[in-house]
């Protein structure tokens, strides 16, 4: 598994909290792919083609990496958890994200204002609402929930 992965999961001997596929998009998706809902209007989607937003009020399809990079998330530094009992300090500086005691590349985009999405290496997204302190994560080929201890 990804390093990501390994971090959010203690090395893999804690089961990452789930999340429920969304069925609202049926009939706009091919039977291959896999929506997560993460707000009233934002879909994570899942697609051999890779991962994708999906915004019910453009109804547009659109790839993570065509949302404007943002430092909007520099220094800001808190506890996340995304599995029983891992509880991890996450620190954002220049291109890096500490998570625990890894230290990840990431490129922070804007979906919107309050709606962050992180870009890890071999495709690894975390969809971060700002508004809710909630955190969607697709690690591992599995979409995963998560939240910011406040």
């Amino acid at each position: 598994m990804t390093k990501l992965w390994n971090t959010i999961t203690a090395d893999g001997s804690k089961k990452p909290y789930g999340m429920i596929e969304s069925l609202e998009l049926a009939g706009k998706l091919t039977e291959d792919s896999k929506a997560v809902k993460c707000d009233d209007d934002i879909f994570l989607i899942r697609t051999k083609d890779g991962l994708k937003v999906y915004d019910t009020g453009t109804e547009q399809f659109t790839e993570p990496d065509s949302f404007p990079v943002t430092d909007e998330a520099t220094g800001f530094k808190t506890e996340i958890s995304l599995a029983p009992g891992v509880i991890l300090t996450a620190e954002f500086t220049d291109g890096m994200m500490t998570i625990g005691n890894e230290k990840l590349p990431v490129t922070v985009r804007k979906i919107r204002e309050k709606m962050l999405i992180l870009q890890f290496e071999a495709g690894e997204t975390m969809l971060f609402d700002t508004s809710r302190f909630l955190l969607y994560v697709f690690a591992g080929e599995e979409f995963i929930c998560g939240y910011v201890e406040v």
